[in-house]
Order: structure tokens, then C-alpha cells, then sequence
């Protein structure tokens, strides 16, 4: 007697169907709660009012919690907690469990194999168990299906331009639209809170000395002018929107920033909200130090009171920031305190009392505001992308400096910073740490299969070319990459810095990924050159069209680290155009192979009805590469395909290559450097790819996202508890080497979770993926991916001999010879869709004529997305 198989009832089913759904749901609901706690406090905390309800609130939290203890605190112990507890309770509080949620509950979808979808295929092409009923209905679907497009333009039109319709478009921008969403929940909500201090502090009559950074010096001159104090308070207050800006800073530049994933935004676009908050943050730091300066500048420059001479005396610019060797001597000792007798000659005090307390603040604002202005110069376009070295060693440089520097100027700096500095360390240790880790235990770096030289040459560099690496990737490789990602690659022996690059499947082979690569810079030049013949060895003879003898050299080492960034989202779309220029092809070779397998099912409508690709390129030998290894394949994979299963229909594909080169072709073959072949031992210090333990939204089940979100709670955990510990016993007002005891502290927390992490991250995948090195078997039908079959002089040169246009099944490629497609003939397929999407990536012409036609076409009342694929930051 057979045991009846278990049904779960049907609210389970239902629940387990839609998990993704139902994720993505608590997910959104609990980020924008914590979103709302922190924009009350930035629109409501700098009132009055609000600064007065914050400390009733926290007042209560402490009284709840310390019920019992009969010690009494003193009134700025109080005060002190208070403040800590508004700090880090709206402002890093809501980032840890927002960034946590995400790191738990972002999940993906599984990916469908080739191989499955073409039994899939199989099976529904040659099933004939259906009655002739059913087979009646499909057909009359499947003749409904392909015209629903056209069905109702004018009326979708006019809905898609209702106001309520408009409105909704507008709030789903602010947080589509990186810039707007800097703009709507950074910098105004930080301006805000600036100018509620403002009001408060001009509103206010007289300030008491808890209210100013300086209030030793209110409390000995209490006729001061109310202008000199109102600057004052105005200096502190641009002090506090230069903290707040800086609190956001790191949070979307995080190596997989789960926040970033969550807005579902590239790092180009994260980048743009690293850039505003930076340069609010440099603004309003130099505004701080020039009003500090404008209003002290008559009490610590041009005046000062000289004891052994009592009377006063003029002092340099300089010594209202250098502080004398006698403070330095006794610093350590005094806690940067010193009396008159032991200060020196020259007390820039006008009652004469010194502490050099105050001249240390002043050597640490300046310090601090020198590496601002080194990063912001740095950081300017032209420097960039010209001299891109520069730019990244000023930034690993002088950021740790400013760090350090606003640490000591002000005891509560870091509290504000909190937020950005445990995001970071939360996010990007574990994973930097896994990272060098397995360069130490695989110094070979990755396995690199084959690489092939493309001759691509311009007028600008004859010698320009193509290198497509081909490198052998893990089964978890495989089975998290998506058509869209691009990891870093970190050559040693060349540069110390990774450079990102595009990766793209290789048809029919899921053991192993691949990089094209155009030489146009330093890094890529070079790299070419260490591939190029005149490298191997003179007893060797090398033919360029066949594989170059893998006994000559071996391939450079090369540390390939992934995967970054976000997976095309073109399933969200009906109507799908591709617009690439010259190298820009390589983000949508993957898609394209996954866009033809793709099925739609009859009736749905949430997926993609039609993909369109236009290339634009003038390099034959790249065009010829790209046909080769990707459009022959779909072609041939896809060649009397009558649509599948009777209930489902295939996503139309369309190719169309634009070539713009010279008449008369020259289309010189690649070289072939084959590292796979079987007289060629591969190294044992080398292992195939593997992708990162710590990446957000990689895995498709909840459950092995647990180890990454014990290891980001504990970080973000345990290091807001050390910097309550910090805030309870706050050091005084001039104990400056206090202050940096909680940073020091968080950096060793970090580190020791981190290796913790990737101890038990290597532990467990050891004996799974470190030591997988046997490559899974062939997908039967196809071989490409090992260059078995190199280019001979026999075979035809396509695209331009037997590469005609032609139409395989639902793939349709058409070649065009000398003819750059108009903007509006790219776009053209867009008229009509549901929901089109362009996916555009090439020169900055391209780009911006392709956005000026699809913006002209919206106000017409066409509604479009627009992805824009950028490789320079």
C-alpha cells in the first residue's frame, strides 16, 4: 500500500507560489517605515518644538530602561544620552534595519536552464494528446496574442495621461530616478533641518552655553554682541548639515550595498547620490570654518593678550591654529588643558585664560577641510577620467584622513557618521576580506581558458583591438550570474586596482563565462600587449590563424572578483529595444541568447512580447566575433521553431546590425591563445570563478541568506552597541584622544566578525566549490566555447560574405551595410507598447540623441523607461 503524497492547503500553496511576492511586500513596507523615522527627524527634530519632543521621548526610553537603578547621573550625562539616543535611534537605527531586511529577504528567481527549456520545447512540439477542442482554443489564442499589442492604442493612451495615472509615474520616479531621490530624502530633508536651526537660534533672545561648541567663551564674555553669537550658532549649524550629509555618504557606494539592490539601481546610478551628499557636505564644511573664522577673527588673529607684557599684541594667521610646543608636550598628560603659565608666549584669549583645547580644534577643522578640498579637486570630471590613479588614490588617502580629523574636532562626529561607517563595514569587509582570502590560497589567480585577439583598428590606434577572455566559472558561478552583471579584474603584475567589465555567457556552456574587452585605456593596452605574439618565444612559431602553442607562455595572472551590479530587468517590459554602439554590445549578448528562449505564456500580460536589438559598429572583425559565437547560434538554435508548447509563444526577436566601416573590408581573423587544450597542464594554483558568499539578492531561497544576515547584524549590532557604550560615558569636552577610542574599537569589531564569516564561509564550501575543478560535460548539440574549431582560410568571412539577412524561427536578423539608423527608426518599435523599455549603451552621442527622441515621443504621451549602461564613473 503506497503512503498518499502530501498537499498543503491551499492558503500554503498560495504562499509558497508567491514567496517572492509576499517578500518583496514586507520588505517594502518595513524600509519605507524606517524611511519615514528618518525623515521625521530631519523635517520635525530641528524645531523647536521637535528638539523638545525628541528628549521627551528619549528621556522616557532611558527612564524605562534604567527602572530600578537608584544611581543618580548628573544633568550632562543626561543631556549627552539623550542626544546619543535621538542620533543613533533615527538616523543609524533605520539604515541597520532596512539594510538587513534587505539582506535577508532579496532573493531571486530561479534561473531555467538551456538545456530545459529545450526538452520544454521538445516536448510541447510533439505533443498530440490534445483533443481538437483544445487544440481550436490555442489556436484561436495564439492568433489573438501577437495583435493584442495593437488592440486600444488611442485608449491606453489617453489612460497613460490621466492625472492620477501622471501622479503615480511622478512618486515611482523619486525613487527610480537616483538624482530625484538625492534631492527629495537627502538634501532638502538636510536643508530643512539646517533652516529650523537657523529659525530657532535667531528666534531665540539669548543662547545658553549648552547650546554652543564654544561655551567657555560665552560664559566669560556675557556682553558679547548677539550678531557675534548668532554667527556662532550659524557656523555649528552648518557644522550639524555637513555631518548629516556625510551620514548618508557611504551608504550607496558599498561594493553590494543591499539598499542600492533594494532601489534596484546600478552603481553609476548609486554613484550620483555619493556625489550630492559629498558636495553638500564640502559646501557646508568650508561655510563652518569660514564663519568660524569670520567671527573669531578679531579675538584670535588680530588681537591677543600677551601676559608677560599685559597689553595686547598682533599674532600671525598661523597661530590661531598652530598650538605651541607646550601644548603638545603636556596634551597626553592634561588632556589638552594648560593654564596661562604653561601656555606660551602669545594667548590668543581675550581674558587671558588658555587652553589649547581650542587651538587643537582649529588644527583639525583645517586638516580636515584641506582633505575635503584634495578630494573634491579630485574627484572633478576631467581629473577622473584622465587620471583615474590620482583620483583613486586620493580618495583611499584622504578620506581615512578627514575621518580622523572631524573625529577629534567634534566629540559627537561620530555618532552622525555611524550610519555610513557601519553600513560599509557591515557590507564591504566580509566580502573584500573573502576576496583576498582566495587570491592567498589561489596566487594563479582565476583559470583562464582562451583568449582571443580581435584586430579592431581605427585612424586613432591602428593597433587597436578586441581581447575576448574566456575563463572557467563554478556551478555557483553559473547559476547566480545574469545577463546584465560585471565583475572586477585585477591583474597584479599590471595594476594594483580592479577594473570593472562586463561579463557575457557563452552559448551553450554553462562552465565558463566570458570578458571582451576593448584596449582603449592604460590597463587594457597593456594586458593586450602581454597576449600579443611578439611575447612568446622566439624558438616557438606562431600562426595567427590558428591556436598559438599554450607551451609557449601561460596567461598573466588574473583575479576575476564578481558579481556587481543588477540583472537587465527587461522581463518587466512588453516592447524591448537594444540600441548599442561599437563595444557597447557586450551588456546584451546574454540577454539576447535569453530573450529567444524565453516563452510567454497565452493571455499574460506581464512579459516580454518582443526584443529589438540595433548595432551600430565599424569594426568587421568584432562584427564577424559577435555573429560567430552569439546570432549564429540563436539562429541555429532557434531554426524551425514553430513556438514550443501549444500554450506558450516565443519572445520575437529581432537583429539588426548596422555596419558603418570602410567600403573595401579588411577583416583580419583573430588570435587564438588556447589554454584548454589537452597538451597544456593547467596550474593547480588556479581555480574557476567564483562569485561572492556576500552578495545581495545572488541566492533564490531565504535560507542561504542566513549566514550573510548573522554576519551583517552582528557587525551593525554589536557596533552600535560599542558606540552607546561610547555615548553613556562620553568623555568631557576636552578629551580629544577619547573620541577616537569607538572608532578604533569599531574597526577591530569588524575585522574580527568579518574573518569569522569567511572562516565559515570557506569551511563549509570547501569541499562544494573551492576544489570543484572538473567542468561539468558538454551540452550535447553544441561545442563552441573551446576554439576546437579555429578560422581558416577556406571558411567564409561572414558577415559579409554568407552572413545574409534571414529569419530562423522567432529570431529575424537583418544586416545593413553603411547606414547609421535615425534615432526615430530605433525607437519606432516602441509606439503602442504597454510598457516599452529602451536599453541603450555606447558613445555619448548616441545616448543623448536616443533620450531627446524618447523624451519627445513622452510628451506625445508615450511613457518610457530608459537604461542607460555606463562603464566610466
Amino acid at each position: 500500500m503506497t503512503t498518499p503524497a502530501f498537499h498543503p492547503p491551499p492558503p500554503i500553496r498560495y504562499l509558497h507560489r508567491y514567496r517572492h511576492h509576499v517578500h518583496s511586500l514586507l520588505l517594502l513596507l518595513l524600509s519605507l517605515q524606517c524611511l519615514f523615522v528618518t525623515q521625521f527627524y530631519l523635517y520635525y527634530g530641528g524645531t523647536s518644538r521637535g528638539r523638545q519632543w525628541f528628549r521627551d521621548v528619549s528621556s522616557m526610553i532611558l527612564l524605562f530602561w534604567k527602572r530600578g537603578d537608584d544611581d543618580e547621573e548628573e544633568e550632562g550625562d543626561a543631556n549627552a544620552r539623550q542626544a546619543a539616543l535621538v542620533i543613533l535611534g533615527t538616523l543609524a537605527l533605520p539604515a541597520g534595519i532596512a539594510g538587513g531586511a534587505s539582506v535577508l529577504l532579496l532573493t531571486t528567481r530561479r534561473k531555467v536552464r538551456r538545456r530545459e527549456l529545450r526538452i520544454e520545447r521538445e516536448r510541447g512540439r510533439h505533443d498530440d494528446d490534445e483533443d481538437d477542442d483544445e487544440e481550436e482554443d490555442c489556436d484561436e489564442v495564439s492568433t489573438e496574442v501577437p495583435t493584442s499589442r495593437n488592440e486600444g492604442v488611442v485608449a491606453s493612451s489617453k489612460k497613460r495621461n490621466s492625472p492620477r495615472r501622471r501622479f503615480r509615474r511622478w512618486i515611482a520616479s523619486l525613487f527610480r530616478r537616483p538624482s530625484r531621490f538625492a534631492a527629495a530624502f537627502v538634501l532638502f530633508p538636510c536643508l530643512v533641518f539646517f533652516a529650523c536651526n537657523v529659525q530657532r537660534h535667531v528666534s531665540s533672545s539669548s543662547a545658553t552655553p549648552t547650546e554652543s561648541l564654544h561655551a567657555d567663551d560665552i560664559a566669560a564674555s556675557p556682553n558679547r554682541q548677539p550678531r557675534r553669537l548668532l554667527l556662532v550658532h550659524l557656523a555649528n549649524d552648518l557644522g550639524i548639515l555637513a555631518l548629516l550629509s556625510f551620514s548618508h555618504l557611504l551608504l550607496p557606494v558599498s561594493p553590494h550595498s543591499p539598499l542600492v539592490r533594494l532601489l534596484r539601481w546600478s552603481p553609476v546610478e548609486a554613484a550620483v547620490l555619493h556625489k550630492w551628499a559629498g558636495r553638500l557636505a564640502i559646501a557646508a564644511t568650508g561655510g563652518h570654518g569660514a564663519l568660524h573664522l569670520a567671527g573669531a577673527w578679531r579675538r584670535w588673529i588680530d588681537r591677543a593678550w600677551h601676559p608677560e607684557k599685559e597689553r595686547h599684541v598682533g599674532l600671525s594667521f598661523w597661530r590661531g591654529y598652530l598650538p605651541p610646543s607646550s601644548c603638545w608636550k603636556h596634551a597626553a598628560a592634561d588632556r589638552a588643558s594648560l593654564d596661562p603659565s604653561r601656555f606660551g608666549h602669545g594667548c590668543p584669549r581675550e581674558d587671558g585664560r588658555c587652553v589649547c583645547y581650542d587651538l587643537f580644534v582649529n588644527l583639525t577643522g583645517l586638516l580636515g577641510l584641506l582633505a575635503l578640498v584634495v578630494l573634491l579637486v579630485s574627484s572633478v570630471e576631467y581629473v577622473r577620467r584622465r587620471r583615474y590613479r590620482f583620483f583613486y588614490v586620493m580618495h583611499i588617502s584622504m578620506a581615512p584622513l578627514f575621518l580622523l580629523m572631524a573625529t577629534l574636532h567634534y566629540n559627537r562626529t561620530i555618532l552622525y557618521l555611524s550610519p555610513s561607517l557601519l553600513y560599509y563595514a557591515a557590507t564591504a569587509l566580509p566580502a573584500r576580506l573573502q576576496s583576498r582570502g582566495r587570491r592567498r590560497r589561489r596566487p594563479r589567480g582565476t583559470r583562464i581558458l582562451s583568449v582571443a585577439a580581435i584586430p579592431c583598428p581605427t585612424p586613432r590606434r591602428p593597433d587597436g583591438a578586441v581581447l575576448d577572455v574566456v575563463f572557467a566559472a563554478s556551478p555557483r558561478a553559473a547559476e547566480e550570474y545574469r545577463p546584465g552583471h560585471h565583475c572586477t579584474v585585477r591583474v597584479p603584475s599590471l595594476s594594483l586596482k580592479s577594473h570593472p567589465f562586463t561579463v557575457a555567457a557563452v552559448p551553450g556552456r554553462d562552465d565558463r563565462l566570458r570578458i571582451l574587452m576593448k584596449t582603449a585605456g592604460p590597463f587594457t593596452t597593456e594586458l593586450a600587449r602581454r597576449f600579443d605574439a611578439a611575447d612568446v618565444d622566439d624558438d616557438v612559431d606562431v600562426d595567427v590563424e590558428s591556436p598559438v602553442p599554450p607551451s609557449a607562455f601561460s596567461p598573466p595572472t588574473m583575479h576575476i572578483d564578481g558579481f556587481r551590479g543588477l540583472p537587465h530587468r527587461w522581463h518587466r517590459h512588453d516592447v524591448v529595444v537594444l540600441a548599442a554602439g561599437g563595444i557597447g554590445i557586450t551588456p546584451f549578448l546574454s540577454l539576447l541568447v535569453d530573450a529567444a528562449s524565453d516563452r510567454r505564456r497565452a493571455g499574460s500580460s506581464g512579459r516580454t512580447e518582443a526584443v529589438e536589438l540595433h548595432w551600430t559598429c565599424r569594426d568587421a572583425g568584432l562584427i564577424r566575433h559577435v555573429y560567430e559565437h552569439y546570432v549564429s547560434y540563436i539562429l541555429r538554435e532557434h531554426a524551425g521553431d514553430g513556438g514550443g508548447a501549444k500554450d506558450e509563444f516565443p519572445v520575437r526577436v529581432t537583429v539588426t546590425i548596422h555596419y558603418t566601416g570602410p567600403a573595401h573590408v579588411v577583416d583580419p581573423l583573430p588570435t587564438v591563445y588556447d589554454f584548454e587544450s589537452s597538451s597544456f597542464d593547467i596550474d593547480d594554483d588556479t581555480s574557476p570563478m567564483m562569485p561572492s558568499s556576500f552578495a545581495v539578492g545572488a541566492r533564490t531561497d531565504i535560507s542561504r541568506n542566513i549566514l550573510h544576515f548573522v554576519t551583517y547584524a552582528s557587525i551593525f549590532s554589536l557596533g552600535l552597541s560599542s558606540l552607546w557604550i561610547f555615548a553613556a560615558r562620553m568623555p568631557s569636552k576636552d578629551d580629544m584622544v577619547g573620541r577616537i577610542r569607538p572608532l578604533i574599537a569599531l574597526t577591530f569589531l569588524s575585522l574580527g566578525i568579518s574573518f569569522l564569516a569567511v572562516a565559515r564561509v570557506a569551511s563549509v564550501s570547501r569541499s562544494d566549490d573551492e576544489n570543484d575543478d572538473d567542468a561539468r560535460p558538454l551540452i550535447s548539440g553544441d561545442t563552441y566555447g573551446s576554439f576546437a574549431s579555429p578560422p581558416t582560410e577556406g571558411r567564409p568571412s561572414p558577415p559579409f560574405d554568407a552572413m545574409a539577412s534571414r529569419t530562423a524561427g522567432n529570431v529575424t536578423y537583418r544586416f545593413r551595410r553603411g547606414v547609421r539608423p535615425h534615432p526615430r527608426e530605433v525607437v519606432s518599435s516602441l509606439k503602442g507598447a504597454r510598457t516599452p523599455a529602451l536599453f541603450v549603451c555606447g558613445p555619448k552621442g548616441l545616448v543623448t540623441s536616443l533620450r531627446e527622441e524618447v523624451r519627445g515621443r513622452e510628451s506625445e504621451g508615450d511613457d518610457c523607461e530608459i537604461y542607460e549602461e555606463v562603464f566610466e564613473m
